[in-house]
């Protein structure tokens, strides 16, 4: 039996037999309005998802977040700020200070003793109480101790735990490789603070909140800051990296009821300890990373990176300075760390860089904040960056393009 037509087809057919003309310029039109439909849906829903998350994908890297354009005399009255100090000497180093209100938060001061006065000058403008609640020595590498030191002259030294500034806490290391003059100068500074009534606790105490250390730490008094101890196997468990022996932890920030800002610190752990941080914590999306080790090729991997899907990173270098006469596959920032983090994001930003006609080193970024300003309104308030020197991305600098390339290109 032959299938019956419905009314809609008959009619069809009878319109074309009338007119075969104007019934395929209407079949035409229908197409052409059926292909702009389409392509319209596809720029509204997948472009502008991918542009609105510096990472691409909104599910990977929880919505995105808009950081805006700050300028300087925000930062000192800002709720939370963020800091990542350059050097003012040639070397890759790490110094970071986050300040919540009066709080103020030091983690590692390198790269070397020669900077530790640009270091006090730095603290000068934002620590303005000279009391620093919290510091953070993450792990025995001249690169981030050496400022706690300083140098020597005269039978005095200059370094932080020597200044006019009154350290509450220090959280450090639990264990290190090497005995070197250093690593005693620096067990002889810890013990001058702590006999001035300096509470000193190591990583694995603040993870187990044993003999007085916390896991969490709140930075105002309406919690809506808090700085979190991770667990790092290698606290209590030996490694032949030096690096692995690091302190890690995140900040965390409440905005309001649903949404919660998150900043990673990992010191110079390397892949074998980024597993373990995996696979010990529950990590978050981070809004803001500071990339493991100076940008190496041996830290900041996927098995991290898939995990925290990070925004904006910093890399606290000498982009292309050769410190340790390596391979160029080893220089800061190194070709693997660029491959991995461009399927993440490219709000990638750096402190210095090498150039031989210029002392050695001048800014890339150089002194590079995040912090927590006013936005459109009154009473809205956003994440912003300030940068000392200008706000250009890494992949789109001129030494990058001179020396690196960026997700595959």
């Amino acid at each position: 039996m032959a299938k019956r037509r419905s009314s809609a087809e008959r009619a069809a057919r009878e319109a074309a037999k009338r007119n075969p003309k104007a019934f395929f310029t209407a079949v035409i039109v229908i197409l052409v309005i059926a292909l702009i439909a389409a392509a319209c849906w596809y720029f509204l829903v997948y472009k502008n998802r991918d542009e609105q998350s510096p990472g691409g994908d909104d599910s990977q890297n929880g919505g995105g977040t808009t950081v805006g354009d700050g300028n300087q005399t925000e930062i000192v009255s800002a709720d939370l700020s963020i800091h990542f100090i350059a050097p003012a000497v040639k070397a890759s180093g790490d110094c970071s200070l986050i300040k919540v209100g009066d709080t103020e938060v030091l983690i590692d001061a390198g790269p070397n003793k020669e900077n530790t006065a640009e270091i006090l000058d730095y603290l000068e403008t934002y620590c303005t109480d000279n009391v620093l609640e919290y510091v953070i020595a993450t792990h025995s590498d001249s690169d981030h101790i050496s400022g706690f030191v300083g140098s020597s002259s005269g039978g005095k030294r200059n370094g932080i735990f020597y200044s006019d500034y009154r350290i509450e806490t220090l959280i450090q290391f639990d264990r290190h490789k090497d005995d070197t003059a250093l690593y005693r100068d620096y067990c002889e500074a810890v013990d001058q603070i702590r006999e001035q009534g300096t509470q000193v606790y190591t990583g694995l105490q603040c993870w187990n909140s044993q003999d007085g250390a916390q896991r969490t730490y709140y930075l105002d008094d309406a919690q809506t800051v808090s700085m979190n101890i991770l667990y790092n196997y290698f606290y209590d468990h030996d490694s032949d990296d030096n690096n692995n022996y690091s302190v890690c932890m995140l900040f965390s920030q409440e905005l309001d009821g649903n949404t919660t800002n998150h900043y990673l610190f990992t010191g110079d752990l390397e892949k074998e300890g980024e597993e373990h941080l995996v696979e010990y914590n529950e990590l978050p999306h981070v809004v803001l990373y500071k990339a493991g080790h100076h940008g190496s090729k041996t830290s900041s991997n996927d098995v991290l990176l898939k995990e925290i899907t990070p925004e904006y990173v910093v890399v606290c270098c000498c982009a292309g300075y050769n410190q340790y006469n390596a391979a160029e596959e080893n220089v800061f920032p190194t070709q693997a760390f660029c491959d991995r983090i461009s399927a993440y994001t490219d709000k990638v930003y750096v402190t210095i860089m090498w150039d031989e006609d210029n002392n050695g080193f001048r800014d890339m970024n150089g002194d590079i904040v995040f912090y927590y300003g006013k936005g459109e309104s009154e009473t809205e308030k956003t994440l912003k960056l300030w940068c000392s020197n200008n706000m250009t991305v890494l992949k789109d600098t001129d030494w990058f393009r001179q020396n690196r390339t960026w997700g595959g290109e």
